[in-house]
């Protein structure tokens, strides 16, 4: 392989596909597993923010994400089993929500809906995907300790985290995606963290 090839091959994020071929893999294989990983968990985000959104039972347009479905969401969430709540047992992460997104739960609803809408579709794309699969990271964690202890199985937020850190670490995103295009006519992004 030329230096030249070899520097196309790196910038488009395919650097890391050659020694694929040692476990009985070709490339395109792993590219379309990469690519569909990726699809598939910003359809999950897509989904739940569509439900969110249309929530009926609030009356309100930002449904979920209204100030109120924000406020009763974590109400839930604190409040004990016993009394009909999710019981999740970390003081620190109820004290955080409490002096941060509790003081305006309108804002933090509304940017809520609009950050999870547009991780949801930046994943599906493959638009700015290592920088979008950072947040999804943090907002995964987030849901991860809001429920940590409670009834809620947690488990589906530790396979959401995974899928975001195998977004990052392997640059989905040029893998049948709009990063693919972004790396070959751009080059590497700032610290690679965009695309």
């Amino acid at each position: 392989m030329s230096t030249v090839e070899s520097g196309k091959r790196k910038a488009a994020g395919m650097d890391t596909l050659e020694s694929t071929e040692s476990v009985g893999l070709k490339e395109g294989q792993l590219s379309v597993g990469l690519a569909l990983g990726r699809v598939i968990l910003g359809i999950v985000v897509l989904l739940v923010w569509f439900e969110n959104i249309t929530d009926p039972a609030t009356g309100n347009a930002l449904g979920f994400y209204s100030g109120d479905g924000i406020r009763g969401f974590f109400d839930w969430a604190f409040t004990p089993a016993e009394e009909g709540g999710n019981g999740s047992s970390l003081g620190f992460v109820e004290s955080i929500i409490e002096a941060t997104v509790l003081q305006a739960p309108g804002f933090f609803g509304a940017l809520q809906a609009f950050v999870e809408f547009f991780i949801g579709l930046f994943l599906v794309l493959g638009v700015f995907t290592r920088g979008i699969s950072v947040l999804a990271l943090a907002f995964f964690v987030g849901l991860f300790f809001t429920f940590f202890g409670g009834e809620e199985w947690i488990g589906s937020y530790i396979l959401l985290i995974s899928g975001a850190i195998t977004v990052f670490l392997t640059f989905a995103g040029r893998h049948f995606g709009a990063d693919q295009l972004i790396a070959a006519a751009r080059g590497e992004s700032p610290f690679t963290l965009l695309w």
